[in-house]
């Protein structure tokens, strides 16, 4: 198993996540899944840098990214054995 498989966790329609910017990904952003590829999603750009609004809005507000620069917002909340 490669690193990259252990890394992407899986994301589904309506999950909101961060996406950092890259070589790849020409802004950051906080966006929602819009649609699941194999290794991608497509995602809605909901929050951004004001400085970052031309890139935006080139990009119509939605773009594809690769899962390795996507990154859930939230931890889902672990059931602790405590009682």
């Amino acid at each position: 198993m490669d690193d990259e498989t252990k890394e992407n966790p899986k994301f589904s329609i309506g999950d909101k996540v961060t996406v950092r910017k890259s070589v790849d990904v020409p802004l950051s952003f906080k966006g929602t899944v819009s649609k699941v590829y194999t290794n991608s999603a497509l995602v809605t750009i909901d929050d951004y840098e004001p400085e970052q609004r031309t890139i935006a809005e080139d990009l119509k507000y939605k773009t594809i990214v690769n899962f390795k620069h996507i990154r859930k917002i939230g931890k889902t909340a672990k059931k602790s054995s405590k009682k």
